[in-house]
């Protein structure tokens, strides 16, 4: 029998808002330095990224500066929420503006 549900208790920190799929490097921010991070999606709250580098865990806070078309760069902080061990790690948003016209090239 093929089945499309998906079978599972319900968890309410499960995201709910749609994902957009995208394919452009941000900033990460961290003591000074400046490490490229490549966005693989985006929704209302949130972004996943890949990286594969470096050892994220749930809770940790990190800074981004993500591009935009036609205006300056985006700053942002996010909290981890989920790493995967193929190396792409969740994050929320926490406040700050909404990710509107993110993409395109940023200057380094």
């Amino acid at each position: 029998m093929n089945t499309k549900r998906f079978w599972s208790p319900f968890n309410p920190e499960r995201r709910a808002v749609s994902r957009r799929h995208v394919d452009f490097y941000g900033v990460e921010l961290s003591g000074g330095a400046r490490y490229l991070r490549k966005i693989r999606n985006l929704s209302e709250d949130g972004l996943l990224l890949e990286d594969r580098l470096t050892f994220q865990q749930p809770g940790h806070i990190m800074e981004l500066e993500l591009p935009r078309h036609h205006d300056y760069p985006l700053r942002l902080r996010a909290e981890v929420v989920r790493v995967t061990p193929a190396g792409d790690v969740g994050l929320r948003t926490l406040g700050g503006p909404w990710m509107d016209g993110v993409g395109g090239h940023i200057e380094l």
